[in-house]
């Protein structure tokens, strides 16, 4: 038996050796597959990043190839637009078309885009022939607006020789009407609240006016009023009464009893009315006249002892066109909306210090409604292109967040320069954007300027003002060391504000810097003179002295574009 367990143990250790050295096969086995595995992965993980690196590269190579492209594309554009500087410039000629001139002007304009067209680029071709359109629109709109105010003037010249035909006739004839036969149902109009519209016609027309009573009617329904006074004085009363008839405002007829010119505006509409009575500082200024603002209409009144207007007088001719100019452009102003935000607290104080040089020389007006959630609605109001460039700013500033400013110019002035100086100007400008981390945005009459630290919009706004005064001094002025209440005080001078509305002077008013933006080869020396009147530091030129170049340079900031 001893044997035979021997023989047995020993089978046993063979298959124990057996089983580990399957057991180390199988270990081998599964070690050399996973090194497989890994080597595997290994090489898809390799495969996978020299994949993603030729796509890198293709993609920047690509990028690359754009940014090039498209910098090459907006050099050409630049350089075509530069080298049209002075097209543009000879096309915006025919803004100041009369009737007169308008055919001639379009038609040199259309001859000069024929031969320049065919010479420049799609991009600048297409700007160009837009903004031609756009300056023959609007001379054509401002002539048929000259025409209508011809054909109007016209009318009234007729309606007025009419009237002076019909005075002498009376004049000549001693019985004027002694009554008026008027329906019972109109004697309320004529008496007024209170008797006032009757008091005020016989204040007027120094007619003594006699309204009977009720009960003292005809068989038709009229009632004689009685009219007593010399016959100017019962014509007058006539007249008076007869517009009351027709709807008139009695204060109206009474000032038109009085001399005064009345004209109805027609503008029902509050910011327009406001915007009017800015306007209208500078009608008195220029007529001489005071003017007042109602509901309906617009009067020149006559200052207290002056004569009343002549219907014919050339001064009344005048005046006449002076108010329907200043109507004409309360009824084409534009009304804007800004959705600023909340968080930037667009209230109507930070607004009205935004848009100053557009309150000084185009009036625009804007305020800040009820917030609507996170939203502030932002009404603006002003002639198109200013209220546009004014609506910009705002944007930017309580929706973008951005500290902004404006450079009013007058409309081209920039625009106007010659090819080499606009090529220098816009470099310069470009140079500023990028040191001062700014963005400066042209348009025909103002550079706006937008960054995010108000210092370095405010440092690169004077910087603009020195190169506009070196590149173009005959245009530009900047007045500085000025009194404050000397500027305060000019922001309401009528005078000022006559020659800020015309369109070859700007005037822009800091009383916290102390100083005066002027803009205009026309009426800059006039706005000059009368800045340094009423508020001319010590020691500054002469008011009564006449502008020039020296001693503009003597007060004005120093061009160190230069």
């Amino acid at each position: 038996q001893q044997p035979q367990q021997q023989q047995q143990q020993q089978l046993q250790r063979q298959q124990v050796e057996q089983q580990r050295q399957q057991q180390l096969l199988q270990q081998q086995a599964e070690k050399q597959l996973l090194e497989q595995r890994q080597k595997e992965a290994q090489q898809k993980v390799r495969e996978e990043q020299e994949k993603l690196k030729k796509n890198r590269e293709e993609i920047l190579k690509k990028n690359r190839e754009a940014m090039l492209s498209k910098k090459r594309l907006e050099e050409e554009k630049r350089k075509q637009m530069a080298a049209l500087t002075a097209t543009r410039a000879a096309i915006q000629k025919v803004r100041l078309a009369t009737p007169e001139t308008f055919d001639k002007l379009k038609e040199e304009v259309d001859e000069l885009l024929t031969k320049e067209l065919a010479s420049c680029g799609p991009d600048a071709a297409n700007i160009l022939f837009a903004e031609a359109e756009k300056h023959i629109d609007f001379a054509r709109q401002r002539v048929e607006m000259m025409k209508e105010q011809q054909r109007k003037t016209e009318l009234r010249k007729q309606e007025i020789e009419r009237a002076r035909k019909a005075a002498a006739d009376d004049a000549a004839d001693p019985t004027a009407p002694p009554q008026i036969d008027v329906p019972m149902g109109a004697i309320g109009s004529i008496l007024g609240r209170g008797g006032n519209t009757l008091k005020r016609l016989v204040a007027a027309t120094g007619c003594q006016i006699d309204v009977p009573q009720r009960g003292w009617a005809t068989p038709d329904g009229l009632v004689a009023i009685k009219l007593g006074g010399v016959a100017k004085q019962r014509r007058l009363a006539a007249e008076a009464i007869h517009l009351v008839l027709d709807g008139a405002d009695g204060e109206d007829v009474a000032a038109r009893a009085k001399g005064a010119l009345v004209v109805p505006h027609g503008l029902a509409h509050p910011g327009r009315e406001e915007w009017l009575n800015w306007r209208l500082k500078a009608v008195e200024h220029a007529t001489g006249l005071q003017a007042s603002l109602t509901r309906t209409s617009v009067r020149l009144s006559p200052k207290d002892g002056a004569a009343p207007l002549d219907d014919l007088a050339p001064e009344r001719e005048a005046a006449q066109a002076l108010l329907d100019a200043a109507i004409g452009e309360a009824q084409a102003l534009v009304e804007l909306s800004v959705d600023a935000k909340a968080e930037h607290e667009p209230t109507n104080e930070r607004i009205a210090v935004a848009l100053g040089p557009f309150a000084d020389k185009h009036g625009i007006l804007a305020k800040a409604l009820e917030p609507e959630d996170t939203v502030v609605p932002i009404l603006v109001l002003g002639p198109p292109d200013p209220a546009r460039d004014a609506a910009a700013q705002l944007w930017a500033a309580f929706v973008q967040g951005k500290a902004t400013a404006a450079i009013i110019q007058v409309p081209g002035t920039v625009q106007g320069m010659t090819e080499m100086m606009a090529k220098d100007f816009d470099k310069d400008l470009r140079a500023l954007e990028e040191d001062c981390e700014v963005e400066v945005t042209q348009s025909e009459g103002t550079l706006w300027l937008s960054g995010v630290d108000e210092e370095a919009v405010a440092e690169a706004r004077k910087t603009i003002y020195e190169m506009l005064v070196f590149y173009l001094p005959e245009d530009f002025l900047l007045l500085e060391g000025l009194k404050a209440e000397g500027l305060q005080q000019l922001k309401q001078d009528p005078e000022l504000r006559t020659l800020s509305c015309k369109d070859d002077c700007v005037a822009v008013l800091e009383p916290a810097d102390g100083t005066a933006w002027l803009c205009g080869a026309g009426g800059r020396g006039s706005a000059r003179l009368r800045v340094l009147a009423l508020a001319g530091a010590p020691g500054a030129a002469a008011p009564g002295a006449e502008a020039s170049s020296g001693s503009d340079a003597a007060v004005a900031a120093p061009a160190a574009a230069a």
